[in-house]
């Protein structure tokens, strides 16, 4: 049998218009092979005849950008506990610390004066109050108590020579005046005795009532004191409350500029020393526009990419944003609201890569669903009443049908829409 190509050339006269429509019919036949590949090749998931989309459910994402840089989430200035000189500085300015890492230690020679002041009067109030805990035994109360029994014992002898010399006078071998003078004596004694009783009852009565709160409050207060001064004294060394970077402490306001801190510097109670920037919890900051406010919602997602640690994406969530606005630079513009986002933990490896102030670029999630439908803006069709619908099929089989849907978000896929199952959806042909 043959070819269509051998019976064309068969008829023609000359080799030479052989040779020309053997190259025709090939070329002919080469571009409708390549038409046919062509033809063949269109993706099926995207269009599948003229006029027709597929619509699957896929995830639908929103996101806003913005240009922001990475700042410390925890920042601490570590101030001097006490009065004293800088005994020894083991770190430097921009020097990576480890959580609980030795920082600097103070010396505590003038503390430990201080300390042993208030040891002593600690003591001391211990040893009232529990003199007052055991008041009946106590010193006080046993001087009294001698006092009145020395005083019921002169009493008593003096009452026993009046009462002989008495009888003796009344036998006229004494004078008088020997029996008034021991009568006087005995009044005396007699007022002795009430005085030493009544400074009895005023020692017994000193171990309870106010006088034992007084002596209890000033045992608290000594005890205070004391605490205070060794609580200070254990500070004497300051370690790394986080893992950081150490920074000069900013400067503040109406006291100059800072210093970098030297061993053997005396510094007072309150000095700042040096400032901690935690690397173990990072936020981003940025700004954001007056009119794209309304976008923006704590708690939403954001992947936060930059050049300083190209290849990585960090996560992280809005954490605040700003309540009063920061006014714009550029004349008429609207005003710029401040956002924190707060970044995940750093791994190890993380944290060597990105670095305090680096540039950000931060794509906030404001809208994500994880099945959703979105057809192309002109797939959607409004009748003469108001209602959407589109012209859907579930497969390329399957009968056309008029399916009314609701309209979500604008989406980079299309628009979101309620109401119809996967399949295809008529676009209008040009």
């Amino acid at each position: 049998m043959t070819s269509p190509i051998e019976r064309l050339a068969a008829i023609l006269p000359t080799q030479r218009q052989r040779l020309a429509a053997t190259l025709l019919l090939l070329t002919l036949t080469l571009a409708g092979g390549l038409a046919l590949i062509a033809y063949q090749s269109r993706p099926s998931a995207t269009s599948t005849g003229t006029g027709w989309l597929q619509v699957q459910r896929q995830p639908l994402e929103n996101r806003l950008g913005l240009i922001g840089r990475i700042e410390a989430a925890t920042r601490q200035t570590l101030t001097a506990p006490f009065d004293g000189l800088v005994q020894r500085l083991t770190i430097t300015e921009g020097q990576r610390v480890d959580r609980d890492q030795l920082l600097l230690t103070l010396d505590t020679t003038q503390l430990d004066i201080q300390l042993r002041q208030a040891l002593a009067e600690l003591l001391k109030a211990r040893r009232t109050v529990r003199d007052m805990q055991d008041w009946t035994h106590s010193d006080e109360v046993a001087r009294a108590r001698r006092a009145v029994t020395n005083a019921e014992l002169n009493l008593n002898d003096t009452a026993a020579r009046l009462a002989d010399t008495r009888r003796l006078f009344e036998r006229g071998i004494v004078a008088r005046m020997e029996v008034e003078a021991l009568e006087q004596q005995l009044r005396l004694q007699r007022l002795d005795l009430d005085a030493s009783r009544t400074e009895l009852r005023a020692a017994r009565e000193k171990g309870q009532g106010e006088s034992r709160q007084i002596a209890e409050m000033e045992l608290a207060n000594a005890q205070s004191r004391h605490d205070g001064l060794q609580a200070l004294r254990d500070r004497r060394e300051l370690r790394a409350p986080f893992a950081g970077i150490v920074l000069r402490p900013q400067k503040i306001e109406g006291t100059g500029s800072t210093t970098q801190i030297q061993a053997g510097q005396r510094v007072g109670q309150g000095t700042p020393l040096l400032e901690l920037a935690s690397l173990e919890r990072l936020n981003a900051t940025t700004r954001i526009e007056e009119a794209d406010l309304h976008q923006l919602r704590e708690g939403m997602p954001v992947q936060i990419t930059g050049d300083g640690f190209d290849g990585l994406v960090l996560q992280g969530r809005v954490l605040a944003i700003g309540a009063q606005a920061i006014p714009s630079e550029t004349y008429g513009s609207g005003s710029t609201y401040e956002v924190v986002v707060a970044i995940d933990p750093l791994s190890a490896d993380q944290q060597q890569r990105v670095r305090l102030g680096m540039s950000a670029r931060l794509a906030v999630v404001t809208y994500r669903t994880e099945s959703g439908l979105a057809v192309p803006a002109e797939a959607l069709r409004r009748d003469d009443d108001g209602t959407t619908f589109i012209i859907h099929r579930s497969d390329m089989h399957a009968p056309l049908q008029r399916t009314e849907v609701t309209t979500g978000r604008a989406v980079p896929q299309g628009v979101e829409v309620f109401g119809m199952e996967p399949g295809y959806v008529e676009l209008p042909v040009p």
